[in-house]
């Protein structure tokens, strides 16, 4: 089979539902600040992805978590459905986030953002972009073996152990608070030994991605190589209006070296202490960035600085 064959074959299995959109979505924390602060916190969005998928009727392609973002390429019907299933996952992981650290406010930023892959090469960069994540942030040169990724559930690459070992019916009770309050492991579905819910074929749509990449070979070797998204982000040259990007990123990493707890956890009177040691170290940071950062109403920041004289 020829290169055209081949293409004109794959791209009837992708659009042959005409409708159908296939996208990126991705969520970060506020000025890049971690969402999540442990294991606890990963598998449990890990898990909710999978059960927002469910309800709302949206496949998904390929799924990275990592401590600060995360990104996902799905299918959906319309905006719609997007809209859905973006609802569906941000209140369920909010709603996890404020009950565990005892907080209010939407998790991450304000918008879950989505861009649109055009043909079968786009979505093709895009799962091998979210695979290489780890890599692309120096965290871990192991594809497959990075547990909050589902590159390891392409082409049987995954351990038996992996594959998961309970169902609905054998699931200890201390694995329960990995599921959203009120809700069960659906009928069929597996979870490994450490919480995981393994991805079902009917949510996850593992046959596509392997349809994409032809082979399990040919997968393997395209994670060797940069994607044109890791191309753009660090090839871009440095421009003068990219310097308050640079600045509040520079904030973000002071606040996570220099607190002795992480922000989600902070009463208000520690969360104003950190200020203090921003604003000292930064004397023209931006009151609104942080208000965001610290999630204080801007009036009220604006009324504690005033009463210190700042």
């Amino acid at each position: 089979m020829n290169n055209k064959t081949q293409n004109d074959n794959l791209s009837f299995v992708f659009y042959a539902s005409g409708s159908r959109k296939y996208e990126h979505l991705y969520l970060r924390g506020n000025f890049q600040q971690d969402m999540f602060f442990d294991k606890v916190d990963m598998i449990n969005v890990w898990n909710r992805i999978w059960l927002s998928a469910k309800a709302t009727g949206v496949y998904i392609l390929s799924v990275k978590i990592l401590n600060n973002h995360f990104h996902l390429t799905v299918i959906q019907d319309d905006d719609y459905q997007r809209a859905d299933f973006i609802h569906h996952l941000r209140l369920s992981i909010t709603q996890y986030h404020n009950r565990r650290y005892k907080v209010n406010g939407t998790l991450g930023t304000r918008r879950l953002k989505h861009a649109e892959l055009k043909d079968l090469e786009d979505i093709k960069d895009c799962i091998s972009y979210h695979i290489r994540n780890i890599l692309h942030h120096g965290i871990n040169r192991d594809y497959l073996n990075y547990t909050f990724s589902t590159a390891r559930y392409i082409f049987g690459l995954v351990t038996d152990e992996q594959k998961g070992i309970y169902t609905r019916t054998t699931m200890p009770q201390e694995l329960e608070a990995y599921l959203p309050v009120r809700e069960q492991l659906p009928e069929g579905w597996t979870m490994t030994i450490e919480g995981l819910i393994v991805p079902p074929t009917g949510v996850f749509r593992s046959d596509l991605v392997e349809t994409l990449f032809h082979s399990r070979k040919e997968y393997l070797e395209t994670l060797t190589h940069r994607t044109t998204r890791e191309a753009e982000d660090n090839d871009e040259p440095a421009q003068e209006n990219h310097s308050r990007k640079i600045q509040d990123e520079k904030i973000a990493e002071f606040v996570k070296v220099n607190c002795q707890i992480s922000i989600p956890s902070m009463n208000t009177s520690q969360k104003m202490d950190a200020m203090l040691k921003v604003i000292k170290a930064y004397p023209r940071v931006s009151k609104k960035l942080l208000s965001r950062l610290f999630a204080i109403p801007y009036t009220t920041l604006i009324y504690r600085l005033e009463k210190w004289g700042i």
